[in-house]
């Protein structure tokens, strides 16, 4: 199997022809499909299906094309490693970002590393866990700060517990300024920004910490401020990180909203940075993740009261 082969591959996927992808990489048609004739050999699979209109993969032939964006991903490393190594500093950084993670000593050790690598691209893609942890395992992207309920273990990957922040659910509106239980409130409606196919959400976590059925009224919505809006506005519970308590304390104070006491603790959030390999970080990587770390330690003793 030769990269040349599997670049070819990806380049009729891409164009979606062997006529378009010839012409893109400078090729004659018969060149490109003896390439990849000669992969599907190698390989004992079809990766291709030619029709009249057009060329599209066959599952085989797009599990090859995904692995090789990864194997382009690591080339394009090594490159940005040895620029970085002769001096010519340059290059991209990708890091995925679930939106409960966007804390502030992440911005601080963005700015930190702008300051020290003013050339190095940095792109923050705001993004759910597992997208995060999907582009992770295709080198898509170089390492993740994402939000976690309970074990902040990822297989396969290094992970590393950034903060450890306290949780605090509400309901809009007024309600009763006593110590309230699960049981009671799995019967009223429940506003979430977890999805339903996520088995670590938080809803699913509360209802297994306190030995109760989960809620049957669930409003979902992956839109941070439209969940603010609407947690003011629906009589519903919603949960949040004590990072938001800023933007509640107001609603708080109006009325608007009511937070509420439960009569056991609840269950913290973690915000994991995860990435594939140590010694796999380019120099950049390695670079931000340091500053992230002791981002991270410096303001670990500045958690909100709750």
């Amino acid at each position: 199997m030769k990269f040349n082969q599997l670049k070819s591959l990806a380049a009729v996927a891409k164009a979606g022809s062997i006529q378009r992808a010839a012409s893109e990489m400078h090729l004659s048609q018969p060149a490109l499909s003896k390439s990849i004739r000669e992969l599907e050999r190698q390989l004992g699979v079809p990766l291709l299906i030619r029709g009249a209109g057009g060329t599209s993969l066959t599952p085989y032939g797009a599990i090859v094309a995904k692995r090789f964006c990864a194997i382009q991903k690591e080339v394009d490393k090594v490159h940005e490693e040895i620029d970085w190594l002769r001096g010519e500093l340059g290059g991209r950084l990708l890091i995925g970002l679930s939106p409960p993670a966007a804390d502030s000593f992440v911005a601080g050790s963005v700015a930190s590393f702008h300051r020290l690598q003013p050339s190095i691209e940095v792109q923050l893609l705001e993004q759910r866990p597992a997208h995060i942890i999907e582009g992770l395992r295709n080198g898509l992207l170089d390492f993740g700060i994402l939000h976690q309920y309970g074990d902040a273990k990822i297989a396969d990957f290094h992970t590393l517990t950034l903060r450890s922040l306290n949780m605090l659910i509400a309901i809009g509106g007024a309600y009763p300024a006593t110590p309230v239980s699960m049981e009671e409130l799995r019967h009223e409606g429940w506003l979430t920004s977890d999805l339903a196919d996520d088995p670590d959400g938080y809803t699913g976590l509360l209802a297994r910490h306190f030995n109760v059925p989960p809620p049957a009224r669930v409003v979902r919505c992956t839109s941070i401020a439209l969940c603010l809006e609407l947690a003011r506005n629906l009589r519903m519970i919603s949960h949040w990180a004590e990072t938001a308590l800023p933007f509640l304390a107001a609603h708080f104070r109006a009325g608007t909203m009511t937070r509420l006491e439960l009569d056991k603790p609840l269950p913290k959030m973690n915000i994991v940075l995860a990435y594939r390999d140590e010694d796999l970080l380019s120099p950049a990587a390695a670079l931000f993740v340091r500053l992230l770390r002791n981002a991270a330690d410096t303001s670990a003793g500045d958690n909100l009261p709750l």
